[in-house]
């Protein structure tokens, strides 16, 4: 196999070689841009995990308040049933 070697001036090498950093730099432009939003979309994605965890912490702050004022009207509700009884059989001595 016979290689030809084609004759190339200095301006030309100059040329390709400003043309292939250029490219190069691009090409790395490119990478850091697509890292940058990667990472910016991790971050929106983060924050609505958080966000999620508060929203269902609250969610279950609210239940256990919920549990707690049916237990307060559920005691409300028994002492003044025995209240009532009492004043009944009261009536009745």
């Amino acid at each position: 196999m016979v290689i030809k070697a084609t004759p190339i001036t200095l301006e030309q090498l100059k040329s390709k070689e400003l043309e292939a950093t250029k490219m190069e730099a691009n090409v790395l432009g490119e990478a850091r841009g697509a890292s940058a939003r990667a990472a910016s979309a991790r971050a929106v994605e983060a924050r609505a995990v958080e966000a999620r965890a508060v929203e269902a912490r609250a969610a279950e702050a609210r239940a256990v308040e919920a549990r707690a004022a049916a237990a307060r009207a559920a005691a409300a509700r028994a002492a003044e049933a025995r209240a009532a009884a009492a004043r009944a059989a009261a009536a009745r001595a």
